[in-house]
């Protein structure tokens, strides 16, 4: 009849399938979700350029570009950095190799193009990137390939949209520090598998501070006080004195008595509780009462269930 209790191996299997479930999301996180984030990040993209050397024979080499705005996400007047990398194929036969062997005292320089499309509705410009690569650290033997530094270049949208960069012509310089050397001018190829360029897009937010502001208002100079207002003459006024005589009131006493002639209607005002309703200890002993009858029918419902029960 009555519930029977439940023994502590019960509570358990709940607790038990509840932490395994919960090892077994952070396990799916750690192994499946980690490796998709990072899927997420830029690919280098394999872009086919025609290249003509200040001296030699016209290249068509196949590059691993990768276009990376960050942060991917910004506001109005807020300075993006676009990042423009670049690797030599795997293919030996579409690579820049080197003419001659390049020497660690020489630099290989890269200046690119980047074509910026929006924020602003049909809106396209050309920004210039340098490279920002430290020297050479070892000397590039003849017919190696020949490293390309990173390249880089800030821009600032002043409204909101989606602003799309894409990485165009560049010129590559292999030679001294001072100048001269070798200077390839590389295009995007018209034809072939690899004709698309790299690109990457920055969502652009409007700003707080795009709003538009109330204009101050215009403060008033010493040319433009304002002039004061005629002050209006004063009326001649005409005073008239009236004697009034006093009379003597009428009290509600009778000063023969010495006493109230009538006394007025009401209870609580005038003092008059105790003749106009029961007693105020009667309806407290009645209130106790009840509470005394309530505590009583509790304990006597208690013990009965505890009957039951065994």
């Amino acid at each position: 009849m009555g519930g029977k209790p439940v023994p502590r191996s019960g509570l358990r299997g709940p607790v038990v399938r509840k932490a395994a479930v919960a090892g077994a999301v952070g396990a799916g996180v750690v192994f499946f979700g980690l490796p998709a984030l990072g899927t997420l990040a830029p690919t280098p993209r394999t872009v086919s350029y025609v290249c003509t050397p200040t001296a030699g024979d016209v290249v068509s080499p196949e590059l691993l570009v990768t276009l990376v705005g960050g942060p991917a996400s910004v506001t109005a007047s807020q300075p993006v950095t676009l990042t423009w990398l670049s690797s030599q194929s795997n293919d030996t036969s579409k690579q820049i190799k080197a003419a001659a062997q390049i020497p660690v005292t020489e630099k290989i320089v890269m200046t690119g193009e980047l074509v910026i499309t929006g924020p602003s509705p049909n809106a396209t410009a050309t920004v210039t990137a340098t490279a920002t690569g430290a020297p050479l650290t070892a000397e590039i033997p003849v017919g190696s390939p020949i490293p390309f530094p990173t390249v880089t270049a800030t821009v600032t949208p002043d409204v909101a949209g989606t602003m799309v960069a894409k990485a165009g012509k560049f010129t590559l310089r292999v030679g001294p520090e001072a100048g001269g050397g070798v200077t390839y001018t590389c295009m995007v190829g018209t034809t072939g598998d690899h004709t698309v360029p790299a690109e990457v897009s920055v969502i652009v937010s409007p700003s707080a501070s795009s709003s538009p502001s109330p204009s101050p208002s215009p403060s008033p100079s010493a040319s433009s006080s304002p002039t004061p207002s005629p002050t209006p003459t004063p009326r001649q006024t005409r005073t008239v004195y009236v004697t009034e005589t006093a009379t003597p009131s009428q009290t509600a006493t009778d000063k023969s008595k010495g006493q109230v002639t009538h006394t007025p209607g009401g209870g609580v005002s005038t003092g008059g509780g105790g003749e106009v309703g029961p007693d105020a200890r009667v309806l407290i002993l009645t209130g106790a009462g009840l509470m005394l009858a309530a505590a009583t029918g509790g304990l006597v419902l208690r013990a009965r269930r505890r009957t039951v029960r065994h």
